[in-house]
């Protein structure tokens, strides 16, 4: 039996774009973005991939509408020719909302020396506006040259033109921003711990545009916002103290996560764990304070709370004995997965094949950046019944 694949209304909607234009033949395959957070709700992105010669001009429309121009001076990366490389990157990223229940199936093809197709993600700058300075923001501008990778998220080019690196370390190398870039920096900013479902943590900001999004991106087990500041200058310095003073990192890495939401621990360790991490970070923001007073801080205790959308996954960790969504294969060793989707958090959904009792959680970070086709697939894994 064929199920209609959430996949393939990315086509439809392509078709519908104004990007799309006078493209030579309707698309196939689609690039894997990643799974965007808007209004608390998942949106899975991709990029339609359309036929070879187009490209040019699709990405030159993408980035008259990014309101960056296309450098017709640079040449684009040469193409493979492969039964699997049927296009180039449109540079149109299409957003499919998450249905519950709805079926997801996808063939990941390799090249003839047995590497993935994996395309550059493009690059981030700042938008900004005099007469509302609260309007400022970012955005992302698709890779004029639509070059293939072979790992990482940017080719150089991209890298270089990136104007949100920066901001991570503006607040020790302020004359680095651009002047839209630093007009965002500008906006009021949140500082929060995250805990995650293995009892680590991390320390983390998020803008005035991102809260709650950051956190929604982030796959946290719980999560508490402890500091307001004016600007993302300040509250750098103070994520830098917290870091320095209390031993909590900025990072956790994407396998990281994934191997605690597969592996949690009981819900009351949980919240044990949190609540110390944040009190260590407090005390580390009163030393702060006293040691650099000038740095303009406001206390605050305010907790994130996961939305509707997540209730799958978070019914994992919320019973009284954990009952964690079983690991599964990626698709990239096995060329394939398929599923039907019951919610997300951050990176990852849950799904089942057919059975909900039989739920696992898929790792969608595996696929960033690289080159799917839509079919009729169905993901192979062991669920571990409980043991009591």
């Amino acid at each position: 039996m064929d199920y209609p694949n959430l996949l393939e209304t990315a086509f439809d909607e392509f078709a519908a774009a104004p990007a799309a234009g006078d493209s030579a033949g309707a698309p196939q395959l689609l690039i894997w973005r990643q799974i965007r957070w808007s209004n608390r709700r998942p949106l899975i992105e991709v990029e339609p991939v359309v036929p070879g010669g187009v490209a040019e001009g699709a990405h030159h429309r993408a980035s008259q509408a990014a309101g960056v121009p296309y450098m017709t001076g640079e040449s684009a990366p040469s193409q493979e020719s492969s039964p699997a490389q049927r296009g180039v990157p449109s540079g149109v990223r299409i957003q499919i909302p998450l249905t519950p229940g709805a079926y997801m199936g996808l063939r990941i093809p390799r090249d003839s020396e047995g590497e993935l197709y994996r395309y550059c993600a493009g690059y981030t700058t700042g938008t900004s506006n005099d007469a509302a300075p609260e309007s400022a923001g970012i955005r992302r501008v698709p890779c004029p040259e639509g070059t293939r990778i072979q790992r990482g998220q940017q080719c150089p080019r991209c890298t270089a033109r990136d104007e949100f690196t920066a901001l991570h370390s503006a607040h020790l190398y302020p004359g680095t921003l651009t002047e839209s870039m630093r007009a965002y920096a500008m906006l009021e900013h949140r500082l929060y711990i995250a805990t995650f479902p293995d009892g680590t943590h991390k320390v983390g900001t998020s803008s005035l545009h991102s809260t709650p999004r950051r956190l929604d991106e982030q796959a946290v087990a719980t999560a508490t916002y402890i500091a307001l500041a004016p600007d993302g200058l300040a509250i750098r310095r103070a994520e830098d103290a917290v870091t320095a003073l209390a031993k909590i990192p900025q990072v956790k890495q994407v396998a990281s996560k994934y191997r605690a939401w597969t592996n949690p621990l009981p819900g009351a360790q949980l919240r044990v764990a949190h609540q110390e991490a944040v009190a260590r970070a407090r005390e580390a923001l009163a030393e702060l304070a006293r040691t650099e007073p000038e740095v303009p801080l406001t206390a605050l205790d305010e907790p994130w709370i996961p939305s509707l959308a997540m209730n799958r996954p978070y019914a994992a960790l919320r019973a009284q004995s954990p009952e964690p969504l079983a690991p599964c294969d990626s698709g990239l060793e096995s060329g394939s997965a398929g599923f039907f989707c019951t919610g997300a958090a951050g990176q990852f959904l849950s799904a089942h094949t057919g059975d909900a009792d039989a739920a696992f959680l898929v790792n969608t970070a595996a696929w960033r950046n690289v080159l799917v086709e839509p079919a009729q697939e169905f993901t192979r894994v062991r669920v571990q019944g409980s043991l009591f």
